[in-house]
């Protein structure tokens, strides 16, 4: 590198209106190589460039169209980076079918294809009441785990067979 030359600021457009651009600079750069980075865009057809150190932010005001000045922008020193997309949201509903699809999966094969999760569901639940029952807890805990235990078994008619 010639004397007196600068590595590139990496920065990325943070916002873009029609002759109006914000940068934001990628690391810290020193107010000296900020202000060779203005003389230099303010050179290649930027009509106003502000810099604002605590925001890490370069504002550039042009007359011309950014895909015209981008290539000045770059000889004047600022590499431009796209940053990568931002994870895809989770879907926890989505993620929970998948973990119950693998326990599914893992009962069956243990089981020799005799039980799989929904019928080891209503047996817990048909064990549940009968304990509550034995416990003489008929109305609130035995009648409730029944019932859960019948949706399952309803939902299971619905369901189709592999």
């Amino acid at each position: 590198m010639a004397e007196g030359a600068h590595a590139p600021l990496k920065a990325r457009i943070v916002h873009q209106t029609e002759g109006r651009t914000r940068l934001a600079l990628a690391a810290p750069a020193t107010h000296e190589r900020l202000v060779a980075l203005a003389d230099a865009l303010a050179a290649c057809g930027v009509e106003k460039v502000e810099i604002r150190t605590v925001t890490g932010s370069v504002i550039l005001t042009h007359d011309t169209p950014w895909p015209a000045i981008a290539g000045a922008v770059a000889a004047a020193g600022l590499e431009l980076f796209t940053p990568p997309p931002p994870p895809p949201p989770k879907d926890p509903i989505g993620e929970t079918g998948d973990r119950l699809s693998q326990a599914d999966l893992l009962v069956t094969l243990f089981s020799r294809g005799q039980l799989d999760v929904r019928n080891a569901a209503f047996l817990a639940l048909v064990v549940g009441g009968l304990v509550q029952l034995a416990r003489g807890r008929v109305a609130g805990p035995a009648l409730t785990l029944f019932g859960q235990a019948l949706t399952l078994a309803v939902l299971g008619k619905n369901r189709p067979q592999r």
